[in-house]
């Protein structure tokens, strides 16, 4: 009786036949093992690196395998999704990582895996300031905020305020846009200029030298009136 083992190192993949002849003394004939296996390979996965991406671009995954096998990816780290096996969205901005893998199969085996890592950063949205020349009324003066894509959340402050001005003057305004997928900024001033106003002057007849004569005017804008001789 004898234990021994056996092995077989295929030069390719593939299915191979080999005889394992066991030598004896004896008299009878050699003893001869068929044997039966698939040769099995390495393989390797090439995954082009990518390159720094936006919050609103939609990429397309490529890799191969040296096997001439599919190629699977998975998201290991960061703000994105995998749809269709192979489309890329972002959800936000941060580091992405992707791993591509090769699981194998009978005559090849699993490929390393082969992780890429990239950056994302918010997309542009474009920002307008407008209605920047006003007139004091007594309410809250407020800019005119366009921004595209429309939608977007835009914060605007007012010499650094977030609330409007009222009177007269000049202001520093400023609009941000507030998104997780979009950066955008505009900056501009705000002139208020005093309104105009009219008064209204009682008629004063001829008067004698010797009178004195009671001035009544009143101001549009409600401010006290004063009188001088001209």
């Amino acid at each position: 009786a004898s234990n021994f083992s056996v092995r077989f190192i295929a030069p390719t993949n593939g299915g191979f036949t080999s005889v394992v002849v066991v030598a004896n003394s004896s008299t009878n004939s050699q003893y001869r093992i068929n044997l039966r296996g698939e040769g099995v390979s390495d393989q390797a996965i090439t995954f082009p690196a990518i390159s720094g991406q936006i919050t609103t671009n939609r990429l397309s995954l490529s890799a191969t395998a040296s096997s001439g096998l599919p190629v699977s990816f998975s998201i290991l780290a960061g703000p994105a999704s995998i749809a269709g096996g192979t489309n890329v969205t972002f959800s936000g901005t941060g580091s992405v990582s992707i791993v591509a893998s090769q699981p194998g199969d009978g005559t090849w085996n699993p490929a390393p895996n082969v992780t890429n890592t990239f950056g994302v950063i918010k997309a542009m949205a474009s920002v307008s300031l407008t209605n920047l020349l006003q007139v004091y009324d007594g309410t809250a003066r407020i800019v005119l905020v366009s921004v595209m894509p429309t939608g977007l959340t835009v914060e605007t402050t007012y010499n650094g305020h977030t609330w409007a001005p009222t009177n007269a003057g000049t202001y520093a305004v400023t609009g941000m846009v507030n998104s997780a997928m979009y950066a955008g900024l505009a900056t501009n001033v705000l002139t208020v200029s005093d309104a105009g106003q009219t008064i209204t002057l009682q008629g004063i007849g001829d008067q004698l030298a010797t009178n004195r004569v009671g001035l009544s005017a009143t101001a549009g804008s409600g401010l006290p009136v004063g009188f001088a001789v001209g």
